[in-house]
């Protein structure tokens, strides 16, 4: 009778890659047929080779889990010195889009000519990439790392990008309509006349960001950090911006009306004009803030509404809530 055997994967999480004399020789951490360890005398599946095998094994079972095997055994390979290293950057050019991302986090932590050539490459047509597998229908790119990448008019309503870093990315025009990006790094990215409408960026750091005449009329920005972003002529309306930091913004011509700005830190924002018709104002800080030529038609405020010294526009505001 032929026996069925099983094969456990021991992974080594480490970054470092090792200096192995023989990469073709067992080690302690290979798969091992039967499910038992080397010292038992279990048939190994040796080395780099051994590795080579599980990755291209799960790739071919189809089952939902082979992406997770398949970064498992990049993280391996990194085990077997130059040629781990090499196994992994032949990973960059691999159909999937997780494993492609997930060599390329590896790689970071090993910063040789061979490898930082072989990053550079990649993030050179990252954006086609990113662009090939949306158009297939992929949707998660969760905690993608794509920064300062180049996607100028791109289509991607509907997108998760949360966790993503896409600081000083350049998203010029983009349609981003409904998208995902919940604390993802957008620091000094290029929005500018954008579509983000309806998309959620709660907590995401907008920080020195560009998105002048960019649209986000019902967007959520709950605790987003956007000090010092230029959000000059850009459409805010209806937009959660409840807890959110908008300390030394340009708001200049910015559109805020109906807008929640409950508990948001306004402190230096700049502007000339600036449109806070119906606006939530409750525990807004608005200290220094020059409102003389904002439009505050029955915004509201409460006792916890920080307005700048001598401010005298309370006719305008609707009844305290």
């Amino acid at each position: 009778m032929r026996s069925h055997f099983t094969i456990p994967l021991f992974i080594s999480t480490g970054v470092e890659a090792a200096t192995v004399e023989n990469p073709n020789q067992p080690q302690d951490y290979d798969a091992v047929l039967g499910g038992n360890s080397p010292a038992s005398g279990g048939l190994v599946l040796g080395g780099i080779e051994g590795v080579k095998w599980q990755f291209a094994r799960s790739a071919s079972s189809g089952c939902p889990a082979s992406i997770e095997l398949r970064i498992a055994a990049l993280k391996d390979a990194l085990n077997y010195g130059q040629v781990g290293l090499d196994f992994v950057i032949q990973a960059l050019d691999n159909q999937s889009w997780h494993i492609h991302q997930a060599a390329y986090f590896l790689l970071t932590a090993h910063p040789v000519n061979k490898v930082k050539q072989a990053l550079l490459q990649y993030s050179r047509r990252l954006a086609k990439e990113l662009l090939k597998c949306y158009e297939a229908g992929e949707r998660n790119f969760k905690g993608a790392n794509l920064s300062g990448i180049y996607l100028p008019w791109a289509q991607l309503s509907e997108v998760n990008l949360s966790g993503a870093d896409l600081s000083e990315a350049y998203l010029n025009r983009a349609y981003l309509i409904g998208a995902d990006l919940s604390e993802a790094n957008l620091s000094k990215v290029n929005l500018t006349d954008s579509d983000l409408s309806e998309a959620n960026l709660n907590g995401a750091n907008l920080s020195q960001a560009y998105l002048n005449k960019a649209h986000l009329s019902q967007a959520s920005l709950i605790g987003a950090n956007l000090r010092g972003a230029d959000l000059s002529s850009a459409n805010l309306s209806q937009t959660n911006l409840s807890e959110a930091m908008l300390t030394w913004t340009n708001l200049g011509e910015t559109n805020l009306s109906g807008a929640n700005l409950s508990g948001a830190n306004l402190v230096g924002a700049k502007f000339t004009t600036l449109d806070l018709r119906e606006a939530n104002l409750s525990g807004a800080k608005l200290n220094g803030v020059n409102l003389n030529e904002a439009n505050l038609d029955g915004a509201y405020y409460n006792d916890e509404t920080e307005f700048p010294t001598g401010f005298r526009g309370y006719g305008q505001l609707a009844v305290k809530r």
